[in-house]
């Protein structure tokens, strides 16, 4: 059977990676599926398809992925949204389109309980699919900071300062105690999107600010760099904009075998224990005492990123995922089938 998959060329290149990553898997066991990332192709195929299935990378963030373009398809060839955030619940074009699809795949559980408010269509869980070629494990052993470097990184960071904001009392007394550096990935430096550092540097002067990178950019030029962290930070505010998000990138950062303090959040609980493979906070005290213990302590920095490392070969390696992907979709569409 064979299927099309449509990418967003733009936007969160993460996401877009991790779906051609699928479609590269898919194609690797032998099922017929296709990109396509151009806008007019995509036009073509929803006016006469020749296939059994599509596939959308997100909503209305592509006219072609949208209601208006697909729903004289419903009945005819399968649809399927993978919707990787719960934003944009308000806009009607994303609220229709979700209901007439006759699948929705998400990441994380809570996504898929805030979606069932909106939408009858069935909803699968799949986790998303990571890089081992790309984001290879740096042992602590291997490093020679002098002072330890703590990271934080968003694709689009100066959307996330109030998650930053958040946790600046614990840093800059970590900073104070123990001169640890402050690196903080994907700035877009006023480049397109007004700049946000200045909010930053008010609080955390000493932090240092890396800029963001296309895809290709940020595998050669930023991710050897973030690799070589001592520490990892992941503060999430926990509203519903954010409950679909973190998924990818926790995943992308335990691979690296980074030692991790997270948010305490119900995703984050899926993949960190708390104190066996990287610690969960909630108050600015917790935060203070988990990143000094990471910093006093070579060895459970050691500990973190092997049992984070593990974590991920073992239960979220690719051969896993495309199963899980491929039983969700199974389950209500026999598509992925060989004869």
């Amino acid at each position: 059977m064979k299927s099309y998959f449509f990418i967003i060329p733009s936007g969160n290149p993460t996401t877009t990676y991790a779906n051609l990553l699928f479609v590269k898997a898919l194609t690797d066991l032998g099922y017929d599926i296709e990109p396509v990332l151009d806008l007019s192709t995509k036009y073509t195929i929803l006016k006469n398809p020749d296939c059994d299935a599509i596939f959308f990378q997100k909503t209305i963030q592509c006219p072609a992925h949208t209601k208006k373009y697909i729903e004289h398809l419903k009945g005819k060839v399968k649809l399927i949204h993978i919707d990787n955030d719960f934003q944009d619940m308000y806009k009607i074009d994303k609220l229709e389109t979700l209901k007439i699809t006759d699948l929705i795949i998400v990441c994380t559980s809570q996504h898929k309980r805030a979606l069932k408010e909106y939408t009858n269509v069935p909803i699968e869980i799949v986790s998303n699919i990571v890089d081992f070629e790309n984001y290879n494990y740096v042992p602590i052993t291997q490093k020679s900071n002098n002072p330890l470097v703590i990271s934080w990184q968003q694709a689009c960071a100066d959307a996330y300062i109030q998650d930053l904001l958040m946790i600046a009392k614990p840093l800059c007394e970590i900073h104070e105690r123990y001169n640890t550096e402050l690196h903080l990935y994907g700035w877009y430096m006023g480049k397109n999107h007004p700049d946000q550092r200045h909010e930053i540097r008010e609080v955390m002067p000493f932090a240092k600010f890396i800029e963001y990178q296309p895809l290709t950019k940020y595998l050669t030029d930023i991710v050897p760099n973030l690799s070589q962290s001592d520490i990892f930070i992941m503060p999430y505010i926990n509203h519903k904009g954010r409950w679909g998000k973190s998924s990818f990138g926790l995943k992308r950062i335990m691979l690296l075998g980074l030692p991790i303090v997270a948010s305490n959040t119900e995703h984050h609980r899926t993949l960190i224990k708390n104190g066996e493979n990287g610690f969960l906070a909630t108050t600015n005290e917790q935060w203070y005492v988990n990143l000094e213990s990471l910093v006093k302590s070579k060895d459970l920095r050691e500990s973190f990123a092997i049992k984070s490392r593990k974590l991920i070969e073992t239960n979220y390696n690719h051969e896993l995922i495309i199963q899980q992907l491929i039983n969700a979709v199974n389950k209500h569409i026999s598509l992925f089938t060989k004869t």
